[in-house]
């Protein structure tokens, strides 16, 4: 068993033993990895519906909270402590998010709130589906993890994502497991920008329905 999914078996072991109920879902690389995708995650993040969850978070995952704080600084490297379980940022743009970090099997681990996208398109309708967004709270897909059931991002909705950023690798790993599993393709059609949908087309090979 890889150091993530000795992290990931631990986030739920210590979630599924609470009394917690906070709704969450899987992000990133590890959802990708879960839904069939051939790539090397590099942490796992964790997505809550406001503030407060990061919190809530926050206090199920005291053991691995630091016991004094390291620094001032809110980059790669700070982590969750005592003294400053979560902190929230906002970016000249307007994007503002609350998170907390910790380190877990060598893994990090970010419980992440966005409150203010700036802006970022998110649409069902021609402009693309952020896999930061309101719409994944409804679109998620369950997958089985060990005796755990977790919500993750659609991958459809992930490609989308990774189109943006321009991952070649991201994009092609994703696809190839589009093409080995299947995918939704009603979903396709609302998750990716009618640019990206064409891209897609033209790199699955699919016969593009668009005129």
């Amino acid at each position: 068993m890889s150091n993530w999914e000795k992290a990931l078996l631990k986030i739920c072991e210590i979630y599924y033993n609470s009394e917690s109920r906070t709704d969450w879902i899987l992000v990133g690389s590890v959802g990708s990895v879960l839904q069939g995708c051939d790539i090397t995650p590099g942490d796992i993040d964790i997505y809550v519906q406001d503030k407060e969850s990061v919190g809530q978070f926050a206090k199920l995952l005291l053991p691995y909270t630091l016991h004094e704080k390291q620094g001032d600084n809110h980059d790669e490297n700070w982590l969750s402590s005592v003294e400053e379980p979560t902190f929230t940022q906002t970016f000249p743009s307007g994007f503002t998010w609350t998170k907390g970090r910790w380190k877990m099997e060598g893994v990090d681990v970010e419980v992440v709130n966005i409150s203010n996208s700036a802006g970022i398109p998110d649409s069902q309708t021609g402009d693309g589906i952020w896999e930061g967004g309101k719409f994944i709270w409804e679109l998620y897909k369950n997958v089985s993890f060990g005796p755990y059931t977790i919500r993750t991002v659609p991958l459809e909705i992930q490609l989308e994502s990774n189109y943006r950023r321009q991952r070649q690798e991201r994009i092609d790993a994703i696809i190839k497991a589009m093409q080995t599993y299947g995918y939704n393709k009603e979903l396709l059609k609302k998750a990716l920008s009618s640019k990206h949908l064409l891209q897609f087309y033209a790199a699955s090979g699919v016969e593009s329905p668009i005129s």
